[in-house]
Formats: structure tokens, C-alpha cells, sequence
């Protein structure tokens, strides 16, 4: 649906802050924490979203994706996904994602999704859980090259993990399985006054629709407007309201010797 997808674009709209249960560590070091405005239709903010990256331990890092909705909007925010977080880890210039979770309210019950990555075994799994009941493993298939989360795929396009991305260029990236294989296509535009133009072109699972969705990325590959369009109201948009918060620079804190090396998507 546009809403999931516009996650991607301005990683967006997930309404009303809900609890994650995280193992008890020493207090992470934020790196980042990006704050967002959603907008729909005529209504100008309907939430305020925050994207913020932390470092766990050094080479761990955890992003994490909440919000509020504002004003009326808070009635509907009990039918919508409430937050994302995904643990990764970073190998040769990439942030591989280790586990993605989804938190969301669903016939009354909080339930939580699970995708676990076996890198070493070349496993995904998705786990389930609802209300106070034990995970159950719903799907389990190979991991036969690079699958991304959405928050994963965000980090790694900000690090140019994907290499140099040129006006003109299109990036193919495969993304969470459901469990059919699923393709995200981005097609890099000219530099404008906004920032660098793209657009993005998904198909959602049992599909013929591709749906569109256009971003203007900062400098730093940081998305700072992005919409889309969507039936009965319109243009659905997030705006970057604290510019100045992104990292020009060090965003994972790397010695220079450790740095990602930008490497050529095959």
C-alpha cells in the first residue's frame, strides 16, 4: 500500500509510539535522529515521524522508525503500524541487516513480525507474534544474495554502499520477501535547487499496479521531501523538518581505516 512504500521514501508514516522489547544494554550513542512531518491531502500534519540511528557497540548499530499522529489523526492511529527497528552490522562497506521488526495492532492484539537473517546458513525467517503468546515461524526461505529492509536499504544508500549513483543511473534492489521475491527500482534524476531528484517504482506483492513515488535527497543522500499519490486524498507527503540534524559526515563513526568502501551493485 502507498503508506508502507512512502516508509521507504521518506521511511514515513508508521502513527502512535508503542513499547519494543530490546535486551537491557548500556546506553546507545544516537547518531543520527531525523524528524519528519506527514501531510495528506489538505491536511497539513496529520504526524511527526522520527528515523533515528544508534550505535550498539562499535560496527552494531540499530535504526529505528516511530512516530505520533497529530490532532484528529490520533483516532485512526490504533489501525496502523506503529514502529520499525532493525540490528545490523556492518561487513565490506555494507550494513547487513541481522533482525527486522514490524510492531502493529491487529484485531485488538499488539502483535510483532519478526524477519530473522542467517547470513552464514543463507536463511530468512519470518517470525510472528501476537498478544502474549510464543513466536511462531510462518515462513522460512533461502537467502541467496542481498535482501534489505527498508531502514537497512536507507542507511546502505546513505553510506554509497551501492557505489556512485549518477543522474541517469537506476538502482535495482531486492527487498523483504512475502515470501515471493520483491523488487524495488530507483531511477536517479538531475541535481535541482531541491536536492537530487529520484523516482521510485514499486509493484506490490499479487499486483499489476506500479505504483510511483518521487523523493529529492539531500547532498547526503538524505530524503528531505518525498509524495506520492493515493486514492481519496491525494497527495500523500513527508517533509525533513530539522536539516540541520543530518550528519554531513562520520555517520557510523568509523576510524578512516574502516570507512565503507562504496562497492558496484552487481
Amino acid at each position: 500500500m502507498p503508506i508502507g512504500v512512502l516508509l521507504l521514501a521518506v521511511l514515513w508514516f508508521q502513527l502512535a509510539p508503542g513499547p519494543f522489547e530490546v535486551a537491557a544494554a548500556a546506553a546507545p550513542v544516537i547518531r543520527e535522529n531525523l524528524e519528519y512531518q506527514i501531510s495528506l491531502g489538505p491536511w497539513s500534519d496529520v504526524a511527526r515521524v522520527h528515523l533515528v540511528l544508534k550505535e550498539l557497540e562499535p560496527g552494531r548499530y540499530l535504526a529505528e522508525f516511530s512516530g505520533a499522529a497529530q490532532g484528529m489523526w490520533q483516532l485512526l492511529s490504533r489501525w496502523l503500524p506503529e514502529r520499525y527497528q532493525t540490528e545490523m552490522v556492518l561487513r565490506e562497506g555494507r550494513l547487513l541487516p541481522l533482525v527486522y521488526r514490524e510492531e502493529f495492532i491487529s484485531q485488538g492484539r499488539r502483535v510483532l513480525k519478526e524477519y530473522r537473517f542467517d547470513h552464514e546458513g543463507g536463511r530468512l525467517s519470518l517470525w510472528r507474534r501476537a498478544g502474549g503468546g510464543e513466536p511462531v515461524k510462518k515462513w522460512e526461505v533461502p537467502l541467496k544474495g542481498p535482501v534489505y529492509d527498508l531502514l537497512s536499504l536507507f542507511y546502505n544508500v546513505r553510506l554509497g554502499g551501492f557505489g556512485p549513483l549518477p543522474g541517469g543511473a537506476t538502482l535495482r534492489v531486492m527487498v523483504l520477501p512475502t515470501p515471493a521475491p520483491q523488487e524495488m527500482v530507483f531511477v536517479i534524476g538531475p541535481a535541482t535547487g531541491m536536492g537530487r531528484k529520484v523516482m521510485l517504482d514499486y509493484r506490490p506483492p499479487d499486483s499489476k499496479t506500479v505504483n510511483q513515488y518521487f523523493i529529492f535527497l539531500s547532498p547526503e543522500q538524505a530524503p528531505t521531501l518525498a509524495w506520492t499519490r493515493v486514492t481519496l486524498f491525494g497527495k500523500l507527503a513527508g517533509r525533513l523538518l530539522n536539516p540541520g540534524e543530518i550528519k554531513k559526515e562520520g555517520l557510523l563513526a568509523l576510524p578512516p581505516a574502516a570507512a565503507p568502501v562504496p562497492k558496484a551493485q552487481p
